[in-house]
Order: C-alpha cells, then structure tokens, then sequence
C-alpha cells in the first residue's frame, strides 16, 4: 500500500466516521488493522481524519451562507 492509498484510506474512513455511516470505534480498528498500526495510533490517524472532515463541511456551509447572504 502506497503513502497515497493509506492517506485516502484514512480520509475515507475519517469522513464516514464523521458522517455518521461508522461508529468511531469500528473506524479505529479498521485502521488499525488495514495499517497494521496500534489502537493508540490509529485513534489520533481517524481522529485528525474526522477534524478534517469536519473542517471541510464547515467550510463549504460557511460559503454557502455566505452567497445565500450575497456576501
């Protein structure tokens, strides 16, 4: 597995764990296991995964506000 698929991996995981389609806990240990990485890693690998899913939603709403209010 490249840097590149593991990077889109953790991305992807992230941002279902995020969205609510996996549980936090089953994303841990799925990357944990497709990484072979320990719990305690894999945890803070999704965890910034999810921050940056939360990142992005919240700046696509803030733009979307932000032309609803013509701004």
């Amino acid at each position: 597995m490249t840097k590149a698929d593991r990077a889109l991996a953790i991305e992807r995981v992230g941002s279902m764990a995020w969205g609510g389609v996996m549980t936090v806990q089953a994303a841990v240990w799925f990357v944990a296991g497709l990484l072979q990485v320990d719990y305690p890693e894999a945890e803070n690998l999704v965890a910034n995964a999810m921050v940056a899913a939360m990142a992005s939603e919240v700046d696509t709403n803030l733009i979307r506000i932000g032309e609803t209010n013509g701004n």
